[in-house]
């Protein structure tokens, strides 16, 4: 059988097949980072037993806020709500933290971290000593999760895929 020409513009096509374990062990270790984060910011007093805690990283926020308004939301709203948001925050941690190890609900779990990590780097882009482009980094990292379909390959979603959806519903994992 003749190998197709790629550069005589037939129609042909070749198609490689890459190994996805890449991937997954990179979404394991920012499954392990998110789950790392939450050392310092544990419940119930969400202090971490450190002198920088959750607090003291809003209080950041505040102090350099590079947008106005996202300081002031964080001041008149998040603030005064500490209880409620750092519970939101935690949980949100957890859930993508174990998301991103466990291959299960991958793609929910990258769109979560994808957004946290937009609102650290939004939060923190003016505090002294911060890089502000680790925060680009890690939202880059959700994004290829997601459109990567980071879930089929040693996931629990890629479990339940084949055994448990049909066909048309698989893609949602």
């Amino acid at each position: 059988m003749k190998e197709p020409d790629i550069g005589s513009g037939s129609t042909d096509t070749v198609t490689r097949v890459q190994p996805q374990w890449p991937i997954a062990v990179a979404r394991m270790l920012i499954g392990l980072l998110w789950l790392g984060s939450l050392r310092w910011k544990l419940p119930p007093d969400f202090d971490g037993g450190s002198e920088r805690s959750l607090r003291s990283w809003l209080d950041l926020e505040i102090e350099h806020a590079a947008f106005g308004p996202y300081g002031r939301l964080i001041e008149s709203v998040v603030v005064p709500n500490f209880a409620l948001f750092a519970w939101l925050l935690f949980l949100a941690e957890l859930f993508a933290g174990l998301s991103l190890l466990l291959g299960l609900f991958t793609r929910a779990g990258s769109v979560l971290g994808m957004a946290m990590s937009i609102n650290l780097g939004i939060g923190l882009v003016a505090v002294p000593g911060e890089w502000p482009w680790s925060y680009v980094m890690l939202a880059m990292w959700h994004g290829l999760f997601l459109v990567l379909a980071a879930g089929t390959s040693i996931s629990i979603d890629n479990q339940l895929r084949r055994r448990a959806l049909p066909r048309p519903l698989r893609h949602l994992l």
